[in-house]
């Protein structure tokens, strides 16, 4: 089964996002939408960097 996509928009006001700064998160989630795993995998690729 296919996972439910989110858009950019509904992404961004994501609870569990809530601790970046949205300007950020924006651009880290560039794409029109994504699913919640795609999304959580590219902030915390971008977030998480050493």
């Amino acid at each position: 089964m296919a996972q439910k996509k989110y858009k950019r928009e509904v992404l961004l006001r994501d609870p569990r996002f809530a601790k970046y700064q949205r300007d950020f998160l924006a651009v880290v989630l560039c794409k029109p939408e994504y699913t919640r795993a795609e999304a959580v995998r590219a902030v915390k690729a971008f977030f998480e960097k050493e």
